[in-house]
């Protein structure tokens, strides 16, 4: 009865970690729509960009969440070029997230 009552608890726990990691942060719903826009803008080049930095960068202003990181397209390489990612994201509940603007500046 013990073990049942162990493994069942441990069952809960699973469940609500797979919960948490499915509910993420607005700051982290907006960083994670910025870098797939950015990466769909910079196609098949290598970059570099720094999640955790452009989460921690949100703030909210007025309807969108803006975000910004520095990113590195084509590191290492004679074409390496070194800018800020910028984005302004819109959250709706129980919409995807929507990249109103996305900006790479020098």
């Amino acid at each position: 009865m013990k073990a049942k009552i162990v493994f069942i608890t441990f069952c809960m726990a699973i469940a609500a970690c797979g919960q948490s990691a499915n509910n993420a942060s607005p700051q982290q719903q907006a960083a994670d729509a910025c870098s797939a826009e950015a990466k769909v803008r910079i196609g098949e080049k290598t970059y570099e960009l720094d999640l955790a930095a452009l989460t921690q960068s949100a703030k909210l202003n007025v309807d969108a969440w803006q975000v910004q990181a520095p990113i590195t397209i084509e590191p290492g390489l004679r074409g390496e070029v070194k800018q800020t990612l910028s984005c302004d994201v819109r959250l709706k509940t129980g919409k995807p997230a929507e990249v109103t603007a996305i900006n790479f500046i020098y």
